[in-house]
């Protein structure tokens, strides 16, 4: 599927995901903790209750979700959400339609799969439940450290953490070509778009607005795809819904 049919207004994509319901290596009921390099990210909370457990440079956090909160991420945030109540239903609104759960992500394996970019790959591939649990609980073991060290020593924390991001730079580098194509295919169009229409608006020219169109979509009644969370449903939009035109001039 090309990506742009992932995004919808703003050029975003948005995914409807049941959190999974088995425990991780350390006990807890929950997702792959990981981190995003380019991307912006929400969890909106539709039913259930859980959290979110952050962690960056500012250091540990652990956040409650409850129907209609939301939590927003920015890229470098390390962040894991759990399901302890087995009940937890998120819609995840992605910057760049979905780009962060499509490419711009990096788990937190340990050190030795997240230094060897090869290795990494291999571990990060999953196609089927039993290998996405794997890849989550690796993730899991290599985030404890991070936590752990970052909450006793926030000197040697910071060094980890800047570690990991450095390596997690190292396996993102080859796929910032095609990230920036879709950065300009989707955000960038949709922000051309909207100059464009202030553009019209100051020529007095209203054709544009004859060309509006609406969308409808049931993502659910699709098949569930494999997510770092958990089983998610994308809202995918056909691609002919793109904004197009040039800049007036």
């Amino acid at each position: 599927m090309d990506i742009r049919q992932l995004m919808l207004t703003a050029g975003v994509g948005v995914s409807h995901v049941r959190v999974y319901t088995t425990p991780g290596p350390d006990g807890a009921i929950g997702g792959s903790p990981h981190v995003h390099t380019v991307c912006s990210e929400m969890y909106y909370c539709l039913s259930g209750r859980g959290y979110v457990e952050t962690l960056s440079g500012e250091g540990y956090q652990k956040i409650e979700l409850e129907p209609s909160k939301l939590v927003a991420f920015r890229p470098g945030l390390i962040h894991r959400v759990l399901n302890p109540h087995e009940n937890l239903e998120l819609l995840i609104i992605m910057q760049n339609g979905g780009l962060s759960e499509r490419g711009d992500f990096v788990l937190t394996f340990p050190e030795a799969l997240v230094k060897d970019p090869t290795a990494y790959a291999q571990a990060a591939m999953a196609k089927t439940d039993e290998q996405a649990l794997r890849r989550r609980n690796l993730a899991v073991e290599g985030f404890q450290p991070l936590r752990q060290a970052m909450e006793l020593d926030r000197s040697q924390g910071l060094e980890m953490l800047r570690r990991f991001y450095s390596r997690a730079r190292d396996i993102i580098a080859p796929k910032v070509e095609g990230f920036e194509w879709v950065l300009k295919s989707g955000a960038q169009a949709e922000i051309n778009a909207g100059l464009d229409a202030l553009d019209f608006l100051r020529m007095g020219r209203v054709q544009y607005l004859e060309r509006a169109s609406c969308l409808a979509i049931s993502a659910m009644s699709e098949s569930a795809t494999i997510g770092l969370d958990g089983k998610s449903h994308p809202f995918a939009r056909d691609e002919k819904f793109m904004a197009e035109g040039k800049r007036a001039g």
